[in-house]
């Protein structure tokens, strides 16, 4: 059903079923600037943790991937795995894949928990103090698409039996050098802009437009990096 819910709104929108990711949170962060009046730090907090709840997620999603990675040349992956069923209403974990599955939570750590640490510091709050209620269900939004979104693509019928380890943590990758990729490319111009604008004009009151300013293009950078503007690659594929 839900496949077919997406299908649906993906075709209605004209846009690949991938690009409906960004543009959901993004509308979430539309909405809670204008309605709610998010701040520029409850923003920062929801991008990250879509970053961390996607790196999470398909990373962990690898476990389940039966085929071998293309290219690897480690002895490993040229002999049938092992699979080893931990929960029965889940798919079998295969025994090869571990060790890429914490190499690469390890690398998501060391780029994103640095990002969560300077919320931390710049507030001097703990994280949990700074999830409101209506930032709450932004998040349980976010983690029933993504969980939508790693079922059809990894889970349902069975696709894991016809996906390698490698696809699933390049799109537990992705957010990861999106972030980077936007923060230099975006963040920084759109500071520059704002801070000329701001010297022009005597000061900008309204915080709405500042966000806005920032939300806006981040968002169409988000979906025109999904249309091949970014492309992730393992070491082994250089």
């Amino acid at each position: 059903m839900f496949k077919r819910i997406d299908k649906a709104v993906s075709d209605e929108l004209g846009l690949s079923r991938e690009y409906l990711s960004p543009i959901i949170t993004h509308v979430l962060l539309v909405i809670g600037i204008l309605f709610f009046n998010w701040s520029v730090i409850e923003i920062v907090l929801l991008y990250l943790i879509e970053i961390a709840v996607i790196h999470v997620l398909f990373v962990t999603v690898a476990l389940f991937a039966a085929q071998p990675i293309e290219g690897h040349d480690g002895d490993k992956w040229q002999r049938e795995p092992t699979p080893i069923r931990l929960v029965p209403l889940l798919p079998p974990v295969y025994d090869r894949n571990v060790g890429m599955v914490l190499k690469y939570m390890f690398v998501g750590a060391i780029y994103i928990l640095p990002f969560m640490h300077a919320v931390v510091q710049l507030t001097n709050q703990s994280i949990p103090s700074l999830i409101s209620s209506t930032v709450a269900l932004a998040i349980l939004a976010i983690c029933i698409t993504q969980l939508l979104r790693a079922w059809q693509q990894f889970l349902a019928d069975q696709a894991y039996q016809n996906r390698s380890p490698a696809e699933a943590i390049k799109v537990g990758l992705w957010p990861i050098h999106e972030l980077l990729v936007t923060v230099l490319f975006v963040f920084v111009p759109v500071t520059f802009i704002l801070v000329a604008a701001a010297f022009a004009v005597d000061g900008i009151e309204s915080q709405t437009v500042v966000l806005l300013v920032y939300v806006i293009p981040i968002g169409v950078a988000r979906v025109w990096l999904q249309n091949g503007g970014l492309t992730v690659t393992l070491p082994y594929e250089r």
